[in-house]
């Protein structure tokens, strides 16, 4: 049976939703959240098998430099049909129609090394290096206030590290529904209080890290925390493939992997 790339519809949500659990094991209370805030059949393909879907992939539009790229997010194939070429097939064919949308770059985050390996091949490279850091709270504590995610992207804007992923709009949604936004002087911080009580941030954005970390903990009155940060010398956080018409490097930093 011929395999057929083609855009996502809202009518197919309850097989995406399948698909998804089966491949991630993410609770319906996230694929809610998904569905009913990033979702987009214009920011979604899948390949079919007759009626059935068998893979699927997602993105969220971004940029760096100026430059228009992409988020691939979430990309499945349903167990029974792996081995069998479909992510491939899926990851090309949306490759075909973000060029002819005049994206210039996709970017994604590898959970494995197994993955690593199996997108190389298609051209991504590693990039975008953080560091973390795990911290307990001490000295005199920080002013925070939360914000909104519009206002989280307009400050971010000045504290973005030069050649870091411009994330915005359904992006910085997305992750608020998920987690705290706060600012500073500053600072921006998107983080969530986990199970144990300790906090969780996938960003901290400050000129000094080190030194604001514990500080921010005694303002949120939280012991204990995890803080991812752009560091140069880190570890490899995400994938970068250009796209014809892109200029320069391969982004430095990216964060909001909604991991």
């Amino acid at each position: 049976m011929s395999i057929d790339c083609c855009p996502g519809r809202r009518e197919d949500i309850p097989a995406l939703r399948r698909l998804w659990k089966e491949a991630f094991g993410d609770t319906d209370a996230f694929l809610d959240l998904f569905f009913g805030t990033a979702f987009a059949p214009t920011r979604c393909r899948v390949a079919r098998e007759g009626d059935e879907i068998q893979a699927a992939l997602y993105w969220f539009d971004c940029q760096c430099g100026g430059q228009p790229m992409v988020y691939i997010y979430g990309v499945a194939t349903a167990k029974a049909a792996r081995g069998r070429g479909m992510a491939t097939a899926l990851m090309k064919n949306a490759q075909a129609h973000l060029e002819s949308q005049n994206i210039r770059g996709m970017i994604l985050v590898p959970g494995t090394a197994a993955l690593v390996r199996f997108y190389e091949p298609m051209g991504f490279g590693l990039c975008a290096p953080q560091g973390r850091m795990r911290v307990d709270a001490a000295g005199p504590a920080i002013p925070l206030k939360p914000v909104n995610p519009r206002r989280y992207g307009e400050l971010r804007g000045k504290l973005l590290p030069g050649g870091g992923v411009v994330q915005e709009g359904v992006s910085l949604d997305f992750l608020a529904a998920q987690m705290k936004l706060y600012a500073g002087k500053d600072i921006l911080l998107a983080a969530a209080i986990q199970e144990d009580g300790s906090l969780y941030a996938c960003e901290l954005l400050s000129p000094d890290p080190v030194a604001m970390a514990p500080r921010i903990l005694k303002a949120l009155r939280i012991p204990t925390g995890l803080f991812r940060v752009p560091y140069p010398k880190g570890r490899p956080f995400a994938m970068f493939k250009p796209l014809p018409g892109w200029q320069g490097a391969a982004p430095t930093y990216f964060a909001f992997a909604f991991d």
